[in-house]
């Protein structure tokens, strides 16, 4: 069976690419559908849902559905560039070392990844980001992938140590094939389908991530994101005064896209990992 079959055959898939869907649409098309400024303030505050704002408006007179609109794509960008960062550099280190495997440049490489995974990856994301004043998206994204690749590349250098002892790499090397072109030609593309799925898994990390250092304070200081409407509404008290429109929509969002990415994940695992198949 095919794998796209075998995908559509999957209940967990499916629901996570329903769940996944409707915040992307409304993310990609909501602006064009609904074209208001999300920073556009207006003379009805903290006013609840209504015709004329549909998810009402925050205390500067914000319309909160332009915001939803406006910051689930930021957040999807967000933790979707942070997980092809982390990945690249946990794909360099990890293959490097693996290649490398028993050599000065791997203990190097790994005793610089066993720092990474020492220091808690939230507490180096809040110090790293503390330092910079002006934060964009993609450098939050970068702060978010920062500590994060560390596990990953020990997990990829150990798929390349065994994978490197197979036939076919010992007839690249044979070959005259450079360490370098046997990584990218024979032995990443081996690895394509973990990969995947780890960027997946890692979208849903960093969108988490982003969310948390965007309520603490130290998330974008442009642009609109989730994470940073949840930050606003704390800082006027909406949680404790009720504007219930004004946070939960956000958070139930949130929690939409990371059960849909938790599902396709959980789902790509069980048809590629032959032990997980039924």
């Amino acid at each position: 069976m095919s794998l796209i079959k075998q995908l559509l055959y999957n209940k967990r898939f499916i629901a996570g690419l329903i769940l996944f869907i409707i915040p992307f649409l409304l993310g990609v098309f909501g602006p064009i559908i609904y074209p208001k400024d999300p920073l556009e303030e207006g003379a009805c505050m903290e006013c609840p849902p209504s015709i004329e704002h549909p998810l009402g408006t925050d205390t500067f007179g914000r319309d909160i559905l332009a915001q939803i609109m406006h910051g689930t794509l930021s957040s999807l960008y967000v933790g979707f560039l942070a997980a092809s960062i982390t990945m690249a550099i946990a794909v360099a280190v990890g293959s490097i070392a693996g290649i490398k495997g028993g050599s000065k440049l791997d203990e190097v490489l790994m005793a610089i990844t066993n720092i990474f995974m020492i220091i808690p990856s939230i507490l180096l994301a809040i110090i790293i980001a503390a330092f910079l004043r002006q934060r964009s998206l993609e450098l939050v994204a970068l702060v978010m992938a920062i500590p994060g690749w560390a596990s990953w590349a020990r997990a990829i250098r150990s798929a390349i140590l065994s994978l490197r002892e197979r036939e076919f790499i010992y007839l690249s090397k044979m070959a005259g094939y450079s360490d370098i072109r046997i990584v990218f030609e024979d032995l990443v593309p081996n690895l394509a389908t973990y990969i995947v799925v780890a960027i997946i898994t890692c979208t849903s990390a960093a969108i988490l991530g982003e969310a948390g250092l965007s309520f603490i304070g130290l998330g974008p200081t442009v642009g609109i994101t989730l994470g940073k409407m949840l930050y606003w509404a704390m800082s006027v008290g909406a949680y404790r005064r009720g504007l219930w429109w004004w946070w939960i929509p956000p958070g139930a969002v949130i929690v939409m896209i990371c059960v849909s990415i938790m599902l396709i994940s959980t789902a790509l695992d069980e048809i590629l990992n032959p032990k997980l198949r039924r």
